[in-house]
């Protein structure tokens, strides 16, 4: 069984390196943890991860406390990665959302379309740094509108001078700025922003990119997301929904288009530029449960596809993955989960991905 990335989560070293701290002042929880991951064209991986909950009490009707998360991975091949992703809110009903990212590390290139062989690829280097995110206003308690925002400068290394990327030569090979702006609209009502039990969050955008705001590539992206969440039979057992598409229409770099797989997606894809292409849909199911102290379980399943158009779909060589996951609560006074999933596809892929909060 071929795992693209392994990610090693021992909760022993957990409980004995996890520093955390429940109630750093009345107001801040922290937890800080360890990671190990392999992989062939990485070898043996090192890592951290801090979790920092403050707690918000501008909105008693729903829990949304400010999220940080700071990350770092670095490889035995000299090969680095640093993140971080916060989630803001304010007592003006204002929401703020990012991720910045810096990353030096290996990846594949399978070719575009739908129907890639997973065994015909290209290992090359991407090095890049991105933020990505918004900020919105609320309209009311739960409808927002506002601002998209999204930056990427990449240079890609290594390719091979007869590989694949050279002799197809996408858009993008050459890396660059791609810069974009856009407006997007959010409606959430859900009970809790880590962890939901009831609700929905649904989510539309579009971002342009062009040389007028910087970038080097002239397109339009465009996405839906619809989430929904019920406990059924106990408060301990949610089933979470969620439908999702994305459209791009202009010269987009390849390294940008619509993909499925990775930890958020289709997981059992077993690397998440396997499938790329102009647009993607899918849409998946996960009952989630509480087993017992802070651990917890859950059962996923899903299905999409990506297509540069409409011709391309085919019901019978859509993607479909299932799969089973284990939860741990990682701050005691927060729903807080850290996430381990194994998934597997229709056509025999399987993958294991390491996170933190749930998938969707």
């Amino acid at each position: 069984m071929h795992l693209r990335l392994i990610w090693l989560l021992l909760l022993f070293p957990i409980l004995i390196l996890g520093q955390e701290i429940d109630s750093l002042q009345d107001h801040i929880d922290l937890g800080i943890y360890p990671a190990i991951s392999y992989t062939p064209e990485t070898n043996l991986s090192f890592g951290a991860f801090a979790l920092m909950v403050l707690k918000n009490k501008s909105n008693p009707n729903h829990y949304t406390p400010n999220l940080i998360s700071p990350k770092m991975a670095y490889s035995l091949n000299n090969q680095l990665i640093l993140g971080l992703e916060g989630s803001f809110f304010t007592q003006k009903n204002r929401r703020i959302n990012a991720e910045i990212k810096y990353s030096d590390y290996p990846d594949y290139f399978f070719g575009i379309g739908n129907a890639n062989n997973p065994k015909i690829k290209e290992l090359y280097k991407r090095q890049f740094m991105s933020t990505q995110g918004y900020v919105m206003k609320g309209i009311t308690s739960t409808l927002f509108a506002g601002a998209l925002f999204d930056f990427d400068y990449s240079v890609l290394k290594d390719l091979i001078p007869s590989g694949m990327l050279n002799q197809e030569d996408p858009q993008g090979i050459r890396g660059g700025r791609s810069a974009g702006a856009g407006i997007g609209l959010t409606f959430d009502d859900r009970d809790h922003l880590l962890y939901p039990r009831k609700g929905k969050f649904i989510q539309v955008g579009a971002r342009w990119y062009g040389s007028i705001i910087g970038s080097d590539y002239q397109y339009q992206h465009f996405f839906f997301d619809y989430r929904q969440y019920q406990t059924f039979f106990s408060d301990q057992r949610v089933l979470a929904f969620q439908l999702s598409a994305q459209f791009n229409q202009g010269n987009i770099p390849f390294y940008k288009l619509s993909k499925l797989g990775g930890k958020d997606y289709l997981r059992g894809v077993d690397n998440a530029n396997l499938y790329t292409a102009q647009h993607s849909f899918y849409g998946q199911i996960e009952g989630r449960q509480h087993l017992f102290w802070r651990l917890g379980g859950v059962l996923f399943a899903g299905i999409g596809d990506v297509f540069d158009q409409l011709k391309e779909l085919d019901v019978e060589h859509l993607k479909i993955n299932y799969g089973i996951g284990g939860r741990f609560q990682a701050l005691k006074e927060q729903s807080l989960n850290i996430r381990l999933d194994l998934g597997f596809t229709n056509n025999g892929q399987s993958a294991i991905y390491f996170s933190i909060k749930e998938a969707f």
